[in-house]
């Protein structure tokens, strides 16, 4: 097991791959804007290369690790909460459910 391995965990060749993808993108803009004639078209491109790398290396940072306390875990919760409302109506209105509920 590697030191980034260890110190990122499971997640630590995706954190890896954003990063390059996101300095990739940061190169290539600053070398469009150091040029004499900017095209605003090839900077757009440049950040949403950046904003791509940002978004795979937060979702390696989110989903890609063992600890707990990394992960966001809103999406599943909210999911799961939802399901459980759908089956208390669904046992609602199909009479199937308990006079409790």
């Amino acid at each position: 097991m590697s030191s980034i391995e260890e110190k990122l965990g499971p997640g630590h060749q995706q954190i890896v791959i954003g990063l390059l993808i996101f300095a990739a993108g940061a190169l290539w803009g600053i070398m469009l804007a150091n040029a004499d004639e900017i095209n605003l078209k090839d900077l757009f491109t440049s950040a949403v290369i950046m904003l791509s790398g940002a978004m795979i290396t937060m979702l390696g940072i989110s989903f890609g690790t063992d600890n707990e306390d990394d992960r966001t875990n809103d999406l599943q919760d909210a999911i799961t909460e939802l399901t459980g409302m759908l089956n208390a109506l669904q046992a609602k209105v199909t009479g199937s459910g308990s006079e409790e509920e």
